[in-house]
């Protein structure tokens, strides 16, 4: 089985863009299931709930979690074998960075990322993280990066143990505005194709939190 792992980010940027329907097109191309994790629901669902400003958005996602659209991974693996994995996830990658003059340890990803990683560890199985923050993309991908780059956000040396993320450097990723290209190539927009629809596609969701720079809006672009 195949499995597309979603953070809470890349729903919120959907969502917010108007463009959360594309999912129900996704999947119905897709081999294998759309999964959120009970940390996920709780950002995107039950919070926003209570909330308002929030609450259509969050009954849409609700729409697509009862429709089996997308999938608790609870159906999949326990609560409380996820709950433990993602403790342990969390100790690995909030400890990897330290501030050399105190040793602090810094805080890089939350609950919601942690549980798709965690998910992803425990399936086993050909899964893909579907996640916009940066971070936690760096974090497998590129650590040293991810590393020069919090020394100049808090203008501080840090000691970094980079091999307490071996375990994590076997996940993919991919983020929202990728989706949307995917959809869009695949003629899952109802809308005619244009150069201007896919540049209306790909700022809409970097404006709404996606991290995507325009020199890589440009470089999608081209490609498509």
């Amino acid at each position: 089985m195949k499995y597309l792992i979603f953070d809470s980010g890349p729903i919120i940027s959907l969502t917010m863009s108007g463009m959360i329907s594309v999912l129900e097109k996704l999947k119905g191309v897709f081999k294998g299931e759309f999964i959120i994790t009970p940390s996920v629901k709780r950002e995107v669902i039950d919070r926003p709930m209570k909330i308002p400003k929030y609450k259509l958005e969050a009954i849409q996602v609700k729409d697509f979690l009862d429709r089996g659209i997308l999938k608790l991974s609870s159906s999949i693996i326990q609560d409380d074998k996820l709950d433990k994995e993602t403790k342990n996830v969390l100790k690995i990658t909030n400890g990897v960075l330290r501030i050399t003059q105190t040793g602090e340890k810094i805080k890089i990803i939350q609950e919601g990322e942690a549980s798709c990683l965690a998910f992803a560890n425990l399936c086993k199985c050909d899964s893909v993280i579907v996640v916009d923050e940066r971070t936690t993309r760096l974090l497998t991908e590129a650590p040293q990066t991810l590393e020069k780059l919090m020394e100049k956000k808090l203008h501080t040396p840090l000691d970094a143990e980079l091999s307490l993320l071996e375990p994590l450097k076997r996940h993919r990723f991919i983020r929202s505005p990728e989706l949307l290209y995917i959809a869009y190539k695949k003629n899952l927009i109802p809308i005619k194709k244009s150069r201007d629809l896919l540049d209306a596609l790909l700022y809409g969701v970097k404006f709404k939190g996606a991290a995507i720079s325009d020199q890589e809006i440009e470089e999608i672009k081209r490609i498509g």
